[in-house]
């Protein structure tokens, strides 16, 4: 396929609108479970640090397959990857609402995370070639803006079906807004103009092992993983946490916290102006600050305080979720698809630890320790921008 110019007219906006599609649909059934961890905890007679496989079943499976998946779309193209990945996903989450034991779920939740990384990947590499540069940064905060907004609609969608229905419907329900974020991504997206089509599996490996020697691109891939470490572990155990005396929440007020996630929406676009203007560095330390003061907040003890903290928490974390996808995408260089893939191996690898990890915090010391431990992620975040990104 010819490569266009540079200079090439941008896409359409249908094309903004159809990676936003995108990232909704996919991020939809990544944390759609933790609305209801408590309900599955009843149902099922398990643990929280049982329950918690769901989310690092799904993480880990992500994490595995996404260096894969971007090769895969370096290969066969950015919209098919997106399309049939979409459609495919659809399959093993319909089959989550029919498991009859928590080991069944936990398969068919590991199943839907081989088959998300297709989307994201897809989408951030289409973004980084149709885009200028000058634009990356506002585009790629437009598509996380999208994926936050698919993450608080699992969560409260989860949260609303377990408590009018029960949870099995949950999965149902988003078995049917995959395959219809599927069929408007076909209709809205135009095909690439920039896309040039990627070698075999050995061409692949190659480009992974340069990402891998690429130190700009190793320092936001550490970013990303601590980034979803912190934000998975608070979102996760503050369900326990509300579920307890003296909130006692149930699933529909519990999947009503995750209306946090809104804020990110209005903010994370914001953060795409920030990045062009005073570059990822600053924004990146400007950010952890600010999920550091929100993680401080949830300590105390009214709801409102900890329902605030979350939501500081996340305006922190999305923009540095942010930061380092745009920064991905400039600092690959070429094969974007697989280096956003290697990117999520590593963003999803610190969800599915944080998920896992602080369960014995939380067995052991409760809430405080699940606090800190984000709040160290945030330390560490802070670190890299310090000593090893330059704008």
């Amino acid at each position: 396929m010819t490569r266009l110019p540079d200079d090439a007219a941008e896409p359409p906006a249908t094309a903004r609108w159809a990676v936003g599609i995108a990232g909704f649909c996919a991020l939809l059934n990544m944390y759609a479970p933790q609305a209801i961890l408590p309900t599955l905890a009843a149902s099922f007679h398990a643990s929280p640090v049982g329950v918690g496989l769901t989310i690092t079943a799904t993480t880990l499976a992500t994490a595995l397959c996404a260096p894969f998946a971007g090769a895969i779309a370096d290969r066969v193209g950015r919209k098919r990857a997106i399309v049939v990945g979409l459609s495919a996903l659809a399959v093993p989450t319909a089959l989550s609402g029919f498991s009859a034991s928590l080991n069944e779920l936990i398969l068919t939740r590991f199943l839907q995370g081989l088959l998300m990384p297709a989307a994201f990947a897809a989408s951030i590499g289409y973004i980084g070639e149709e885009w200028d540069r000058a634009r990356v940064g506002r585009v790629t905060s437009f598509y996380i803006s999208a994926t936050v907004g698919g993450g608080f609609a699992g969560r409260f969608a989860g949260g609303l079906a377990a408590d009018f229905a029960d949870w099995h419907w949950t999965f149902f329900l988003l078995a049917a807004m995959n395959l219809a974020g599927a069929a408007l991504v076909w209709r809205l997206l135009p095909e690439p103009r920039r896309f040039v089509r990627g070698g075999g599996l050995g061409q692949a490996i190659g480009a992974i092992i340069g990402h891998l020697r690429n130190r700009r691109l190793l320092s936001a891939y550490c970013v990303g993983f601590n980034v979803l470490f912190g934000l998975v572990t608070l979102f996760t155990y503050v369900n326990f946490h509300l579920a307890a005396p003296p909130y006692r929440l149930n699933a529909a007020e519990l999947g009503l916290v995750f209306c946090v996630y809104l804020v990110g929406i209005g903010v994370t676009p914001v953060a795409g102006r920030w990045i062009d203007r005073i570059g990822q560095r600053r924004t990146l330390l400007l950010s952890t600050l600010t999920a550091a003061i929100g993680g401080a907040l949830t300590l105390l003890a009214p709801l409102a305080a900890i329902i605030a903290g979350l939501a500081v928490f996340c305006c922190g974390t999305f923009v540095s979720q942010s930061v380092a996808t745009s920064y991905v995408g400039i600092a690959a260089g070429s094969s974007r698809s697989s280096a956003a893939g290697l990117y999520l191996t590593f963003f999803y690898a610190g969800g599915a630890i944080g998920a896992w990890l602080p369960g014995y915090a939380w067995e052991h010391a409760g809430w405080a320790a699940c606090v800190g431990l984000a709040m160290a992620v945030q330390g560490v975040v802070a670190a890299i921008a310090l000593l090893l990104w330059r704008d």
